[in-house]
């Protein structure tokens, strides 16, 4: 902080001297004091970038690539953008950083991290991101004499800021695995790396054609017409033997992924998926906004594989340990038991394994993690009046009742029964400390499900119940679970792990706004 504090120095002379040798420097505003340190600074070190000062925030731009031309600029619609950023104080130190190959070179990484933009709101009116980089956004950038800019598709700038539009009165970091080299203080300028890697008017739309487009490539979505019975863990089909009147119904399954609740979209669940067969995740390219959105290729594990040799490893593990599993046709259902053991392995729709209970793939996935026990499993309590010992997201309370024992099953879910517009923030703890900073952006993310969902554009009402077919193959039902019951009151289970070479710390891993999830579920037989 010496460096920022001998500036601030040298302005307040050059402040004095401009204004009178005799007014008293405790009498000058920070921000006049700071918009002239600024001044200095990027007269010494960067002079190319003088005529490129925006008036509204005091700070200055570096274009580092214009982006596709051709794209809508971000600024013509309220929209949710993905950004990749990192923060440096004016020397260049690291502060935050959303990409791996910068957290292992500064020690910050962590493989319970997923490495991926951030996704904001970002709209007529700012409630998720620091100023300066809302700002940069949404107006047009002065650059040189006379050109305007405006940020789209591809973008990549670097933003000098002042702390009026940065840090003030907020220090700076990351957390969750997004941490620099240190924590900027409140009211200290910085530089932020800012990349547009894409933006969507309603991120409701994008998840539920990513979640058709997983099904699809993963066994089809059920035909509509198969949906009649209200239970759904039953399928049946009317059969009639020849020569025989009498009508008999026959359990049919198939690898399709169905309604696990007729009366609620974006949930499904696939009755007899296997880990004998890999899953495809790499299933939208066509509409793909970034490199990897939809098969995630970060990290010391991710980054050194392709992510169906980590998923053949971690299939391998799951059938060694629990083997291939009964058919449903021949299991009990889950209510024949008071309380169900489940093990689980969570993932986000890229791939990237969010959480799990099972030692075997915490072993490949984490390269400090050494299981010393079989691990536990997780506890369901069955029957109707289940809900208030269960705290789990709406998409379990759901599906896991339609469930058999000694099963495999998967299900899949938009973050409507899941996590909806908040998300969850990466986090790292220890035991000296319940929360070593906030991770600056994402703290802002908890805005999100006011501004950016239900008091702009109620993206779920709308989709979902008040327009038909908009909701996808089987949308439009006019009924939608509580989404905020599942962010608010239903702790996410077990969704931070705890380092064994660091016995006292524990990182929660992120799970962005919007983001569909993926549950593979094998379920005890009974004993």
């Amino acid at each position: 902080m010496s460096f920022v504090k001998n500036i601030m120095g040298a302005a307040l002379v050059a402040v004095a001297l401009v204004l009178g040798a005799c007014v008293d420097s405790e009498e000058i505003p920070f921000e006049e004091v700071e918009k002239v340190s600024m001044e200095a600074w990027m007269q010494t070190n960067h002079p190319e970038l003088m005529d490129n000062y925006q008036e509204r925030g005091g700070y200055y731009v570096d274009v580092l690539d214009a982006g596709v031309a051709d794209s809508l600029p971000v600024r013509n619609l309220d929209s949710w953008v993905w950004l990749k950023i990192t923060c440096r104080d004016l020397r260049g130190n690291v502060v935050l950083t959303r990409d791996s190959d910068q957290a292992q070179m500064q020690g910050t990484y962590t493989s319970y991290t997923h490495y991926a933009p951030y996704f904001l709101y970002c709209g007529k009116d700012n409630t998720s991101m620091p100023e300066g980089t809302y700002m940069s956004l949404r107006n047009k950038l002065k650059i040189g004499d006379n050109a305007e800019f405006q940020a789209r598709y591809g973008t990549k700038m670097r933003l000098y800021l002042p702390s009026s539009v940065g840090t003030k009165d907020q220090s700076m970091g990351g957390d969750g695995g997004y941490e620099g080299q240190f924590v900027l203080d409140a009211n200290r300028p910085m530089i932020v790396e800012v990349e547009v890697c894409g933006h969507l008017t309603n991120p409701l739309a994008y998840e539920d054609a990513w979640v058709q487009s997983f099904a699809k490539a993963n066994g089809d979505l059920a035909p509509k017409e198969d949906m009649k019975e209200e239970q759904t863990s039953k399928l049946y089909r009317a059969t009639r033997a020849e020569g025989d009147e009498e009508q008999k119904e026959e359990i049919v399954y198939d690898e399709k992924w169905h309604l696990a609740v007729d009366s609620i979209a974006g949930l499904y669940v696939n009755y007899l998926y296997t880990p004998k067969k890999s899953l495809e995740f790499n299933c939208l390219a066509d509409t793909t906004l970034f490199a990897g959105q939809t098969e995630y290729r970060h990290g010391k594990l991710y980054g050194a594989k392709t992510l169906a040799q980590v998923n053949q490893e971690v299939d391998a593990a799951l059938i060694k340990r629990f083997g291939e599993g009964l058919h449903p046709s021949e299991a009990e259902a889950i209510d024949s038991v008071a309380t169900a053991k489940i093990w689980y392995v969570t993932r986000l729709l890229d791939g990237f394994i969010v959480d799990t209970n099972i030692p075997e793939v915490k072993e490949i996935l984490h390269e400090d993690y050494i299981a010393e026990d079989k691990g536990t499993a997780l506890d369901f309590v069955t029957g109707e009046d289940n809900a208030g010992d269960n705290s789990y997201v709406d998409a379990w309370k759901y599906a896991v009742p339609q469930l058999k024992l000694g099963a495999w099953n998967a299900i899949l879910t938009t973050s409507s029964n899941a996590y909806g517009a908040t998300g969850v923030s990466g986090t790292r703890k220890t035991s000296s400390s319940s929360n070593n900073y906030y991770d600056y952006y994402n703290y802002y993310n908890y805005y999100n499900s006011y501004y950016g969902n239900g008091y702009y554009n109620n993206y779920y009402n709308n989709y979902y119940g008040g327009y038909g077919g908009y909701g996808g193959y089987y949308g439009g039902y006019g009924y939608y679970p509580n989404y905020y019951n599942s962010m608010y009151y239903n702790n996410f289970y077990n969704n931070s792990y705890t380092t064994d070479t660091t016995e006292s710390e524990t990182v929660t891993t992120e799970i962005q706004p919007y983001s569909p999830l993926l549950f593979q579920v094998f379920i005890e037989k009974r004993k």
